[in-house]
C-alpha cells in the first residue's frame, strides 16, 4: 500500500508541474489554439481535439456519435484516442496517468466508475462549474447523479451504468416459470434451483454468479443507500449484515443447492459469464445494463434464444426494487489548450449525444428511456431476441440507488474484499471471521487515505 501511495504522490508532482506548465505566460509557453464558437460558426483556426477513452467503438459507437457532433461544431474537430485497443480499463487508466504528466494531447477523458474522484482530486480535470453557470444550466435539474468532488463540478455524467438480471425465456417457459416482475432474493434461489438441469459438462446451473468484488455484493446493491463496501461517508460498510447474508446465498446456492456452478471451476476454469449464458450453461445471470444490446447477440456470440429480464431482487420487507447506478464520467483536462470546445463536447454528448449511438443508457436527467429503449434494441445485432415489454418493465421500475461519487480509494478497498470472501466460499475460512477480515481490512485501507 505504501508504493501505490508513493505513486501516487508521484503522479501528483508531476502532474501538477504539467498543469503549471501549461497555464504559464513566461519562458517558451505556447498561446492556446482558437476556442470554437457556441453556435458552431467558424473560428479562425479548426480546433482539433482529442477524445480519451477506454471505451471502443464497438462498445460505445463513437463513428456514429462523433460525426453528428463535427456537423453541428464545423470549426471542432474530435479524434478518437482510444487508450487500449481491448477496452481494457485498468489498463487504459495507467495510460492515462502517464499521459497527464507528459506532454502528451489531453482535452476529452472519459472515466469508468471508480477511476473519477482520485484523478479529479489531484488536478487532473477543469472545473466545470462556470461553464455551466455561463450556459444557464443547472446541474441538479439536468442530471441523475452527483459528480461533485471538493464541491466542484469535474465530470459530467454519460452513461448509467443499472444492474438487473437477464434470463433465459425459453428456460423459464420449460420451468413454468413467469418473468418476474416483483421477486425477493429468496425467490432468486427458487428460480435457480427450478431452473438447473442434467449433470457433468453439460450441466445447465440455474445461475452464474461471477468472479467480480460486485458478485460479493450483491444484495448489498439492493438497499437504497450505503449500497457497496463503503458506506457514503467512506467507511467500511462490511459489517452490513446483507454482505454476510450474500456470501451465505453464493455458497448455498453452489455447494448446497448447486444451482450455481462452483466457485473453483469459475477461477480454474476462468470462466467468462458471457460464454456460460449464451451457451446456454445458465439460465439466469446478474449483470449491468451493457448487456441490453449484447443480447441481441453480436459477431462473436450470435444470441440463439430470447433473453427475458427482471428487476434486481429486493430484500425481505422492501416494496420497491433498486439498483445502484454507476455512471461514466466525462471530464475536461486541466491540460488542455482548447477546453471551451472540449467543453462543448462533454456537455453535448452527456445530453443530445450518447443517445446516437444506441448502446447505453444515460444520465442526462432529460433523456425519454423509453425510447432510448426502443434504439438500444433496435440497434442490436437481432432485436427478436430481446423481450421488449420485460425490458421497459424493468428500466421503468427500477429506482435508482443513492449513488455519492465513489471515494478515490473505492477500487482499493473493493480488492481486499475478494481474497478474503473466496476464503469462505472455497471453505478455508468461517463466515463471522471473514466478516471481521473483510472489515478490518477496508477500515485499513480507509485509515491510510485519510
Amino acid at each position: 500500500m505504501k508504493t501505490k501511495r508513493l505513486s501516487a504522490m508521484l503522479l501528483s508532482l508531476s502532474l501538477a508541474f504539467v498543469v503549471s506548465a501549461c497555464g504559464s505566460n513566461s519562458g517558451n509557453s505556447t498561446e492556446p489554439a482558437a476556442e470554437g464558437s457556441k453556435d458552431g460558426g467558424a473560428a479562425a483556426d479548426q480546433v482539433v481535439l482529442k477524445l480519451s477513452t477506454w471505451q471502443t467503438d464497438a462498445k460505445a459507437q463513437w463513428s456514429k456519435i462523433i460525426p453528428e457532433f463535427e456537423k453541428k461544431y464545423p470549426n471542432i474537430k474530435v479524434e478518437l484516442d482510444l487508450l487500449n485497443e481491448k477496452g481494457d480499463s485498468v489498463a487504459s487508466m495507467q495510460k492515462l496517468d502517464l499521459m497527464a504528466a507528459s506532454n502528451d494531447q489531453l482535452d476529452i477523458v472519459e472515466l469508468p466508475y471508480t477511476n473519477y474522484s482520485q484523478r479529479a482530486d489531484i488536478g487532473l480535470f477543469e472545473p466545470l462549474d462556470e461553464y455551466l453557470e455561463k450556459d444557464g444550466i443547472k446541474y441538479d435539474d439536468e442530471y441523475l447523479v452527483d459528480t461533485r468532488v471538493n464541491d466542484k463540478i469535474y465530470a459530467l455524467p454519460s452513461s448509467m451504468q443499472r444492474w438487473f438480471i437477464i434470463l433465459n425465456k425459453g428456460m423459464l417457459d420449460e420451468a413454468g416459470l413467469p418473468v418476474p416482475t416483483d421477486w425477493t432474493w429468496k425467490d432468486f434461489e427458487d428460480y435457480a434451483k427450478k431452473l438447473t438441469k442434467g449433470d457433468g459438462a453439460e450441466k445447465r446451473f440455474g445461475a452464474y454468479l461471477h468472479n467480480w468484488p460486485d458478485y460479493f455484493q450483491l444484495q448489498l446493491m439492493s438497499k437504497p443507500s450505503d449500497n457497496t463496501f463503503l458506506k457514503g461517508d467512506g467507511t467500511s460498510n462490511a459489517k452490513d449484515p446483507l454482505l454476510k447474508s450474500n456470501l451465505e446465498m453464493m455458497m448455498k446456492m453452489m455447494y448446497e443447492d448447486k444451482s450455481a456452478n462452483p466457485y473453483e471451476d469459475i477461477i480454474s476454469q476462468k470462466l467468462a459469464y458471457r460464454n456460460q449464458y449464451f451457451n446456454k450453461l445458465a439460465a439466469m445471470l446478474p449483470i449491468g445494463d451493457w448487456m441490453v444490446a449484447e443480447s441481441g447477440g453480436t459477431d462473436a456470440i450470435p444470441a440463439t434464444f430470447e433473453t427475458a429480464f427482471a428487476p434486481l431482487p429486493k430484500m425481505e420487507g422492501e416494496s420497491k426494487h433498486y439498483s445502484p447506478v454507476q455512471p461514466t464520467y466525462m471530464a475536461v483536462a486541466a491540460k488542455s489548450k482548447n477546453k471551451e470546445a472540449a467543453y462543448q463536447f462533454v456537455r453535448w454528448y452527456t445530453s443530445e449525444g450518447l443517445e446516437i449511438g444506441g448502446r447505453v443508457f444515460s444520465g442526462w436527467a432529460k433523456s425519454d428511456t423509453n425510447k432510448l429503449v426502443e434504439t438500444i434494441v433496435n440497434s442490436s445485432k437481432d432485436p427478436s431476441k430481446i423481450d421488449l415489454e420485460s425490458l421497459k418493465y424493468t428500466i421503468n421500475n427500477t429506482v435508482p440507488g443513492n449513488a455519492p461519487v465513489p471515494a478515490k480509494y473505492a477500487d482499493e478497498a473493493k480488492n481486499v474484499v475478494i481474497p478474503e470472501a473466496e476464503l469462505y466460499i472455497l471453505k478455508k475460512q468461517d463466515i463471522d471471521k471473514t466478516i471481521d477480515a473483510i472489515d478490518q481490512k477496508i477500515t485499513e485501507v480507509v485509515n491510510i487515505n485519510k
